[in-house]
Order: structure tokens, then sequence, then C-alpha cells
């Protein structure tokens, strides 16, 4: 059996200002512009999750919206979650663990640095970095979301 796993980093959001607290940073419109595209690319992998979490910082549920829109998903399915804002790695592996065994595919909207280094620790693919509404798919041959774990996994396709 696989799981699938698609994370994505928020697309290109507003830089801090002094007035505004980064939790409530949105997207800039090239960032609205970039989601789309991107979700318009997905939309052609027929990619469709079991379960779709997205954090609920602003600039992370703008993106995921977006990209729902763009795929035919409801968003109304998407689970906006504070927990998934600046969630340490430990956590982030616990949180996946305990998914639903029902689910062979997840996708995770989320904040670097933590999606990067998720994706080095269960690819082993040291220095990765995601930029701004980076998709990628990983795929591992595990029975259980709870056996995620370092070196696990590989590198389906980045879009």
């Amino acid at each position: 059996m696989t799981k699938r796993l698609l994370i994505v980093r928020h697309s290109e959001a507003e830089y801090n200002a002094s007035c505004r607290k980064d939790f409530d940073r949105a997207l800039t419109e090239q960032g609205m512009v970039y989601a789309n595209k991107q979700g318009r690319k997905l939309y052609e992998t027929e990619f469709k999750p079991d379960f779709f979490a997205s954090s609920n910082a602003v600039r992370a549920e703008s993106t995921a919206k977006i990209l729902a829109d763009q795929m035919r998903f409801d968003q109304r399915e998407i689970n906006f979650m504070e927990e998934l804002y600046n969630m340490p790695m430990g956590l982030m592996l616990d949180w996946i663990g305990k998914q639903n065994e029902d689910f062979n595919s997840i996708m995770i909207v989320g904040h670097n640095p933590l999606l990067s280094y998720l994706v080095e620790y269960i690819t082993g693919d040291t220095g990765f970095h995601m930029q701004p509404c980076d998709l990628v798919m990983l795929e591992m041959n595990i029975e259980s979301w709870m056996l995620i774990g370092r070196d696990c996994g590989k590198l389906l396709w980045r879009l």
C-alpha cells in the first residue's frame, strides 16, 4: 500500500508590516496570480486528496482556497487548522501519523521552514527548499500513516 502526501507552501505574501501580525499577512497580487496558475497545473494532474488541511493563517488559507477552486475541490471540505501554523516538526509527524487510515492521500498547505524540513526528512534529500506556492508530491510505501518517518518516501513530482 502507498500513501501520498501533497505538501504546499503558501503563495507569496506581503512583507511583515509593523502594523500587522505575521499570522494576518495577506497574499500579494502576484501571490494570488501564482496560486491560480499552480492550481490549474494541479488540476491537470487529476490529483484529488482524501483529506485537505491548511493552516488558518491568512496567506495559507487564501492559497488553499485558490488551489481548491482551480482543482474543482469543494472549499467546505478543507480543514483550516490553527495548529498547522508554526507547528514543530515532531508534532507535524505525530499529526500526520494520527490521520485516518482510510486516507491514502493528504494535502497540506502550510509554512516554511517546516515544510522544507518535512520533505528533507521523509525523502532524505538534504538542502531541499520550497519556494512560495511550490507543490511537492511525496509517495511513501507504508501501510499506515503511523509509519511515516525518516527516509520512508520519495519525491514523485514538484510543480
